[in-house]
């Protein structure tokens, strides 16, 4: 891959309207792209070792020319040249929900660490681009893995991380880079959440797309599952993908080695059409991709049982059953703003960007029929704290009519008062990120609920209150501390 990239200083002068423009032409190739048809949002979208095609230099020279400092840098690095590379990264999250949801005044935490190995196989086996993956995470510091139920809400309850087992197979995959690294092929154990919608915010812990966890039907993004993805590089900023993944219902339950007991219920097949620059390449940066999924599995009914009866008051009688569901996601962002005007080489400059995540679906069988959140975020606030962020976000969701009524129905049918719920909701976010040095890093989130659903507990008399949400994530990359991988 080159490493040797244009600056287009003529951008600083170019108005927005142009980024506009850029916006809309690749939302439209996307809509022409071949093959357009759980519990926890964590670190993996955003932290984890992603395998689309990149355009970050700084990426492509730190793995040319790694660094490792530390204890066990001199291990590291003759087993680097043997072939293998190791890393070890921590996630704490911590989070809590004084006034929202319906049972309020709970907290909880769970730590992740996340070991990885790569093995290289043109050094170990003379297969030039290919590569052994591996990922096993271990759960720790666990309390509290019920405050989903607790809060109820699909996007606010959704967040904290449920863990019922100690340790999970993450990935376990063969990768091959091929046509000098634009086309690339992976298969095995492995998560759509690695290539797909990959996030643009920049608190991990309140950063996703709840149509692809509710209607794509996304497991837990560290709990991995067969599929197969290919990638190709049309251009140096521009890439298609497609890939398809098994449906595997109550794969949170398992540890990922129940390769012989695990039920298959369907398949999810995604595409997607990207383009992404940095700050390497112009002064003011453009990220689009425009991503269709399809997963034809069934899913329960928002409202009817078998019998044809409304499911909400009949909470024993089997569930109408839906074949297949679908949707499409746009997740974009764009540098509006620079201290510098643009006028700086600076790869960390001062600037002002926007960013959404807006989602769809395309049929009415599901809960969710509309997702969008736009925020805004100050990156380097403080020239001499460059990787520090501020945001503001707002987040919008609307549920299908049919299911309100389920939801105020089963209300009723636990012994409330089965008044009906609003489809519309919205959650009003502040974050940030505090780096520390050494990639030790804290963002911590404060969240408002409007209008919240009970979603993780619909039986229940209780009704679900606006309020506040808060909690941080910390992140430690155990790896770079130890010298296993570069800093």
């Amino acid at each position: 891959m080159k490493i040797c990239r244009k600056i287009d200083h003529g951008s600083t002068r170019s108005p927005i309207r142009k980024r506009l423009i850029g916006f809309v032409a690749a939302a439209a190739l996307g809509l022409l792209a071949p093959g357009a048809h759980a519990q926890t949002a964590s670190a993996v979208e955003k932290a984890s070792r992603q395998t689309a095609p990149r355009t970050s230099p700084a990426k492509v020279q730190k793995a040319a020319a790694p660094v490792r400092v530390g204890p066990l840098a001199d291990w590291a690095n003759g087993m680097a040249a043997a072939g293998f590379t190791f890393d070890v990264n921590m996630y704490d999250f911590y989070q809590a929900n004084p006034s929202a949801g319906l049972r309020t005044g709970n907290q909880s935490n769970s730590a992740y660490f996340v070991l990885s190995m790569t093995a290289d196989m043109q050094k170990l086996a003379g297969i030039a681009g290919g590569s052994i993956n591996f990922t096993e995470t271990f759960f720790g510091l666990v309390r509290n893995t019920n405050l989903a139920g607790a809060i109820g809400d699909t996007t606010m309850g959704y967040q904290p991380p449920f863990t019922p087992n100690d340790t999970r197979l993450s990935l376990l995959t063969y990768q091959q880079k091929l046509l000098d690294d634009r086309l690339v092929v992976e298969f095995g154990r492995t998560h759509p959440g690695r290539y797909y919608g990959l996030p643009n915010c920049n608190s991990i812990n309140t950063c996703f797309q709840d149509l692809f966890y509710f209607n794509a039907g996304f497991t837990s993004p560290l709990f991995g599952v067969w599929g197969g993805n290919v990638s190709y590089k049309l251009s140096e900023n521009t890439y298609i993908q497609a890939g398809a993944f098994t449906v595997n219902p109550g794969t949170n339950f398992l540890s990922g080695y129940d390769w012989g007991y695990e039920q298959i219920a369907g398949a999810l097949v995604m595409s997607e059409i990207g383009y992404k620059t940095d700050y390497t390449q112009e002064a003011y940066p453009t990220r689009i991709s425009l991503t269709g999924f399809y997963n034809t599995a069934d899913h329960d009914d928002n409202f009817r049982t078998i019998f044809g009866t409304a499911k909400g008051l009949n909470p024993g009688a089997p569930v109408l059953q839906r074949q297949g569901t679908s949707g499409i996601v746009l997740t974009a962002s764009q540098t509006v703003w620079r201290a510098d005007g643009g006028l700086e080489l600076n790869p960390h400059p001062t600037a002002l960007v926007l960013y959404t995540g807006t989602g769809g679906a395309l049929d009415s069988t599901i809960p969710i029929q509309f997702n969008s959140f736009f925020g805004v975020m100050l990156q380097a606030p403080d020239q001499s704290r460059p990787n520090d962020t501020y945001g503001l976000k707002m987040n919008y969701q609307r549920i299908a009519d049919d299911y309100a009524t389920f939801l105020s129905q089963a209300n009723l049918t636990a012994g409330g008062t089965g008044r009906g719920f609003s489809r519309d909701k919205f959650i009003f976010e502040a974050n940030a990120h505090f780096d520390f040095g050494r990639g030790i890093a804290l963002e911590p989130a404060v969240q408002y609920l409007v209008n919240g659903n009970s979603f993780f507990d619909p039986y229940t008399a209780r009704r679900p209150k606006d309020g506040w949400y808060g909690g941080f994530t910390l992140i430690v990359p155990i790896g770079t501390l130890l010298g296993l991988a570069p800093g």
